[in-house]
């Protein structure tokens, strides 16, 4: 399936604008994956692979999820048990004696700790302040990453442009070439002319052999360091632009 260019390009500007400033507006609990657009369009399909399957994304999600899962500090009352054993020795009027073992436990529930309590909202308070510097160099690195992808699609857009531009210029000099080797059989034009034609049609090849490679190479870069694994899936789009 083709895409319309200029269309394409509207829609990069305009996704761009849409995540990057709206990139702190999700909280910790809601889905991070960008959301449905209308017919899922080419280049969302795009942003929401790269947004799965970006190997460091993935990483920093893992972390978040583990912070997240890390137990808050315990909030029971301070109490303090001690257990204490020993013997009793003991001898009646006939000069007998005998020895009895004897324990003692001791309870201490403090009335108010304010030590505790203290440490336990500096634990909390440390939690959160970690969770939400992961999820703010999440979503950094997030928008970096679809910031880079639209830029990408955009080159690409105007490689296509100019390979465009240059097949279309090849068949003209191609035609021209032709009606000019006519036009030298029958005396019209002189032969020196056709080598004019034929330098600038060869010159016109080597454009579209540089453009190809050029265009290759930037799609194929560009799966493979931001899909990780799923890099042919994401090539696979870029090819159908």
């Amino acid at each position: 399936m083709k895409i319309r260019k200029g269309t394409l390009s509207v829609l990069v500007i305009l996704t761009a604008t849409l995540l990057i400033s709206c990139g702190y507006a999700k909280s910790a609990t809601e889905s991070d994956f960008p959301p449905e657009l209308p017919g899922k369009d080419p280049l969302q399909k795009m942003i929401e692979l790269v947004v799965e399957a970006n190997p460091v994304l993935q990483t920093q999600r893992n972390f978040i999820k583990e912070i997240g899962e890390v137990p808050g500090p315990a909030k029971g009352l301070d109490i303090d048990l001690g257990f204490n054993i020993g013997a009793d020795y003991t001898s009646d009027d006939e000069g007998e004696g005998s020895i009895a073992p004897i324990g003692k436990i001791e309870l201490t529930i403090p009335l108010y700790s304010s030590a505790k309590k203290r440490k336990i909202a500096l634990d909390n308070l440390t939690l959160r302040e970690k969770l939400t510097k992961a999820w703010q160099d999440y979503y950094n690195f997030k928008n970096s990453l679809i910031s880079g992808l639209l830029e990408r699609v955009d080159e690409i857009i105007i490689l296509e442009n100019e390979l465009e531009g240059q097949e279309k210029l090849l068949s003209l000099l191609q035609y021209n070439l032709e009606a000019l080797r006519k036009q030298v059989e029958a005396g019209v034009t002189m032969p020196s002319s056709l080598w004019n034609m034929s330098e600038r049609l060869i010159t016109s090849e080597i454009n579209i052999a540089n453009l190809l490679g050029n265009l290759n190479t930037l799609k194929r870069e560009t799966a493979v360091n931001l899909a990780g694994d799923r890099w042919q899936e994401l090539l696979k789009m870029l090819d159908e632009i």
